[in-house]
C-alpha cells in the first residue's frame, strides 16, 4: 500500500536554562518556524512514505536550527514550560473510524510505556491531546493526539514507524488485542499481529523493543545531544 506520513513536531527553547519565545529566533513560514503559537517551534520536514527518511529530514532540520543559534536547547514532550507541544502525524489515508481507534491504541499505549504522564495529563487539561483528536485535511488527515516526540532519533524513528504500520494494516482491529494484554506486552508482539512489514519499518520495529527494554526517560531535557548534535556555546 502506498501511504505517505508527514509531521508537524513542536518544540520548547530555552537559552541559558530559561524558556525563550521561539518568535525571537523562528519566522513563521519555514522548516523550522511557528505555528499558532509564539513561544513554542515547529519543524516541518515535509513527507515521505519511509520513517526512515522522515527522520532523516527532521535531524537535518535540527541541525540548521542548532548551526543558526547554537546557544538554544530544545525541548521535547507534552508540556515545555508551561506551554502545550504536540506532535501531529499527517497520513495519506481516509480517517475512519477504525483507524482512529487503532492510532489511539498503538501510539497511546507507546505513550503510556515511554512518555511522562503527568506532562501528558496537563496537556490534556489544556485542550490537546485527547483521544480521537484528528483534523480532516485535502492529503488525508492530520492526527493531533500525541505529544511531541523529537526526544530523539529512535522515539522520532519508532513514533513515525507505528503510525504507518498502523495505517497500511488497518483491517487489524489493534484496539481489541491491546484490551488483552498490557501495554508493554502489547507493543513487545505487535509484529506479530502484522500482515504488512514495508522493509523501511524494519529498524522502527528494532528501535522499538530497545526502547521497551530501557528505563522510561526523562524528557525535560535537551534533545539535541542525543541527535548528536549539541556543541557547546561558549
Amino acid at each position: 500500500m502506498s501511504l505517505t506520513i508527514g509531521a508537524d513536531p513542536e518544540l520548547g527553547i530555552r537559552l541559558n536554562g530559561t524558556h525563550a519565545s521561539a518568535r525571537r529566533f523562528f519566522k513563521s513560514n519555514s522548516s523550522f518556524g511557528l505555528d499558532g503559537c509564539d513561544s513554542t517551534a515547529e519543524l516541518r520536514p515535509g513527507y515521505s512514505e519511509s520513517p526512515l527518511d522522515l527522520t532523516a529530514k527532521i535531524r537535518l532540520i535540527l541541525e540548521s536550527g542548532h548551526q543558526r543559534y547554537p546557544e538554544l536547547e530544545f525541548i521535547s514532550g507534552h508540556m515545555v514550560d508551561g506551554y502545550s507541544v504536540g506532535g501531529h502525524i499527517h497520513l495519506s489515508a481516509t480517517p475512519t473510524d477504525q483507524l482512529i481507534a487503532n492510532l489511539d491504541s498503538v501510539l497511546g499505549t507507546f505513550s503510556d510505556c515511554l512518555d511522562d504522564l503527568d506532562q501528558r495529563e496537563q496537556r490534556r487539561e489544556c485542550g490537546y491531546g485527547k483521544k480521537g483528536a484528528y483534523r480532516r485535511k485535502q492529503y488525508g488527515f492530520e492526527y493531533r493526539v500525541p505529544g511531541s516526540w523529537l526526544l530523539s532519533p529512535s522515539t522520532t524513528l519508532v513514533t513515525l514507524t507505528l503510525a504507518r504500520l498502523t495505517a497500511i494494516n488497518e483491517m487489524v482491529d489493534f484496539n481489541s488485542i491491546n484490551k488483552l494484554k498490557q501495554p508493554c506486552e502489547f507493543l513487545r508482539s505487535f509484529q506479530s499481529n502484522l500482515h504488512t512489514i514495508p522493509d523501511d519499518c524494519q529498524e522502527g520495529l528494532l528501535q522499538l523493543q530497545l526502547l521497551l527494554n530501557s528505563n522510561r526517560p526523562n524528557w525535560d531535557v535537551n534533545i539535541l545531544p542525543n541527535w548528536g548534535l549539541w556543541r557547546d556555546a561558549a
